[in-house]
This record gives structure tokens, C-alpha cells and sequence, in this order.
């Protein structure tokens, strides 16, 4: 799972199509090519972790060096526990974990110290096919504020500091911003960031000790 070529070894193995070879998808008919343009002009980051918990796909639109969240296309094949750094893993597991237990849909947070000019999130949805059943992770990363100061020259509105709020005062951000779609804000969900500091904390005590890694590596 780790070789640099896994996408090449796994492509020969799978007798994977490219190039201008059809793909049937639900609602469309293109080629692996057109796919290609269409991932890759995305204006955000993505991420596809399966089931088995590996790093099978990112939209490669930039360079390593200028992305929000850095991929190389080595890594790809890795288990997630490889993708990131040590101190990280143990808050990957516990998102993951969330995520296929169902304990949540979508995990939201935030990456401090980016600035007053720059507001990166990082998005974690699970993913599930026709029968419910947990098909991995689709993580998608995105700086927000070329967003918000556009609603702002267009509304004429203004940012004002809220004096009733609890700001980080490195970042400015909330310490409690970690949402769900569901509306559920937990302290799992908080403590699942890699950026996390505080002590992680779960609403299941027992812990998956193999999320995060491969189940056949």
C-alpha cells in the first residue's frame, strides 16, 4: 500500500481504463480524460479514502507546495494513518471512527493560524452506496474567505468582532466551531482535528483501534 507506484501497480492489476476510455457514471457518460478536466478544475481539494480506510484519490489541480492541505502522488494507495503526521493519526481515527459508526454525516473544522485574510476549512463527509452500507470518506478542503469578502463587496457589509464570543487569540476563531449537518456539535467532533490540542475526547470509549489503517495491508 505504500510503494510509490501503487497507482500504477493497482491500474495494471484492475485492467483500468484512461485516456479517452468511457466511464458510465449515475447521471453521465465520460471519458476517464474528461474526468480528469472536470476533477481537476475543482476550486476546492479533494479527497477520496475508501472503506478499507486508504488513500485512493485527490484531485492534483496544484502543486504540493500551493496546496491547502499538501498531497504528493506518491502517497496515493497509503493507508490514511500514512498520509498523515504522527501527532495527527489519533485525531484521523477518531474522525473516520464518527464517520462509519454514523455517529455523525459531515464533520466540519476549521485549520488555525491562517490570518485575517484566509479562512481554510476542512470538510469530512462519509460516503455511503444505494443500501446505506459505508462506502469511505469524501474530504474536500477549501479556503472560504475569497467567499465572504466577496458577499461583502457586493452587500456593502461589514466584518465586526463579536465581544460575546470566545476568540482563540492567535486565530480569532471560535473554539467551539466543529459542526455537523446534522446540528450536533460534540466534543468528539471538536477533538477529531488534526490541528486539535485539547484532550480528545469520544462519545463511544471504545475506539476502533483499527480505523485509521488498513484491514489488509
Amino acid at each position: 500500500m505504500t510503494a510509490s507506484d501503487w497507482l500504477e501497480q493497482a491500474a495494471l492489476k484492475t485492467n483500468a481504463v484512461d485516456g479517452n476510455a468511457y466511464v458510465k457514471l449515475d447521471r453521465g457518460l465520460l471519458t476517464v480524460n474528461q474526468l480528469n478536466y472536470f476533477l481537476n478544475t475543482m476550486p476546492i481539494e479533494l479527497t477520496f479514502a475508501d472503506d478499507n480506510n486508504q488513500f485512493i484519490y485527490y484531485n492534483k489541480n496544484l502543486a504540493t507546495e500551493d496546496m491547502l492541505a499538501p498531497r504528493k502522488p506518491g502517497q496515493v494507495g497509503n493507508p490514511m494513518s500514512a498520509v498523515h503526521p504522527p501527532r495527527a493519526v489519533k485525531h484521523v481515527k477518531q474522525v473516520i471512527h464518527a464517520l462509519r459508526e454514523g455517529k455523525v454525516a459531515r464533520i466540519e473544522m476549521p485549520v488555525p493560524g491562517n490570518g485575517p485574510k484566509k479562512h481554510v476549512m476542512h470538510y469530512y463527509q462519509a460516503m455511503h452506496d444505494e443500501t446505506g452500507q459505508y462506502r469511505g470518506v469524501n474530504e474536500w478542503v477549501v479556503d472560504l474567505w475569497p467567499i465572504v469578502a466577496s458577499y461583502l463587496r457586493q452587500t456593502g457589509k461589514i466584518l465586526i468582532d463579536n465581544p460575546m464570543s470566545v476568540k482563540d487569540a492567535n486565530t480569532g476563531a471560535s473554539e467551539h466551531s466543529a459542526t455537523s449537518d446534522s446540528q450536533q456539535t460534540t466534543d468528539a467532533d471538536t477533538s477529531a482535528s488534526e490541528h486539535a490540542n485539547d484532550k480528545p475526547v469520544t462519545t463511544n470509549k471504545t475506539a476502533d483501534a483499527d480505523t485509521g489503517a488498513s484491514e489488509h495491508q
